[in-house]
């Protein structure tokens, strides 16, 4: 499940490091996902007790986090078969799911150029690891984009970049080097948020480490505007993401001596954009995370 490093549910503002691991626990270090209201039903404590809970001592200034894949012995990550035999007390499984209620309510547009950062896409959501915030292997839905072609006023589309793909102008998912294939793109839907709680789902298939074949990753995103503002999408998602595409990882260790594997075991929430000065205020909002092992229904309410 999920680490929390920030309170799930707080209001972004312009900038916050929400970076969390595969382990949610709440207050009492219990596993948790968010009861009722969010499309699963109850609480799956650690896949019915299956996977072992791990204590999450942070302290002010501390770095249990980089050192997380080092320090803890269940440490969260997933990847691909051929990884996890490798390393398996390192790897809780192979594909995930990951459901978040996300708000962005307010339309500030593309961001400004700042300093030497020009054409900046942002970041909202982003798959990574404890071990660095920006490997390689990193998977960006983006935040205000130029790239995107946001407009001030107009409601963001959903849209991403993969990080060893990226180039100086940010490609964006479609656009994206071979060997990536797309059976479904938003570009072409056009989903957009709502302003509302919006639910995102994401199903991420690890593949083996630079393969362009068969074993490559893939990632898949359904989506939900906010059933309180569109009532007919309650218990309903759209998929707007179906993509193949070579994954490269980080495998290098990093300064804390915490190994960097060919997967994922961590993602950030927040709002990043190069220090960009925007000429008005927004937040971006999460509640009701969940990470699963198996799909998870859109909310009905």
């Amino acid at each position: 499940m999920l680490q929390g490093a920030y309170t799930v549910g707080k209001a972004i503002g312009e900038i916050d490091d929400g970076s969390v691991s595969n382990n949610f626990m709440d207050a009492n270090n219990h596993r948790i996902d968010r009861g009722a209201t969010n499309g699963r039903g109850s609480n799956d404590p650690g896949a019915n007790g299956t996977i072992a809970t791990a204590a999450w001592n942070v302290t002010d200034g501390g770095n249990q986090l980089s050192g997380w894949s080092a320090a803890a012995p269940n440490p969260g990550w997933y990847g691909h078969a051929t990884h996890v035999a490798q390393n398996p007390t390192k790897f809780q499984g192979n594909d995930y799911f990951l459901q978040a209620r996300v708000r962005r309510a307010q339309t500030p547009g593309a961001p400004p150029d700042s300093g030497s950062f020009t054409f900046i896409t942002g970041k909202f959501v982003w798959f990574n690891t404890t071990a660095f915030s920006n490997p390689s292997q990193e998977l960006v839905t983006a935040g205000q984009s130029v790239g995107n072609g946001d407009q001030v006023g107009v409601h963001g589309r959903h849209n991403g970049y993969i990080a060893q793909t990226t180039t100086a102008t940010f490609t964006m998912w479609p656009d994206q080097p071979p060997p990536a294939t797309l059976a479904i793109s938003n570009i072409a839907l056009n989903w957009r948020y709502s302003g509302g709680w919006d639910t995102l789902l994401y199903h991420i298939t690890p593949g083996i480490n630079g393969d362009t074949g068969s074993n490559r990753a893939r990632l898949e995103v359904w989506a939900q505007h906010d059933p309180a503002l569109l009532p007919a999408e309650a218990g309903q998602y759209v998929k707007i993401w179906d993509m193949l595409y070579g994954a490269v990882y980080d495998t290098v260790p990093n300064s804390q001596g915490a190994p960097s594997l060919p997967g994922w075991n961590a993602m950030i929430l927040g709002c990043y954009h190069n220090g960009s000065a925007f000429s008005t205020s927004f937040n971006f909002d999460y509640d009701q995370i969940i990470f699963s092992k198996a799909t998870i229904p859109a909310p009905k309410f």
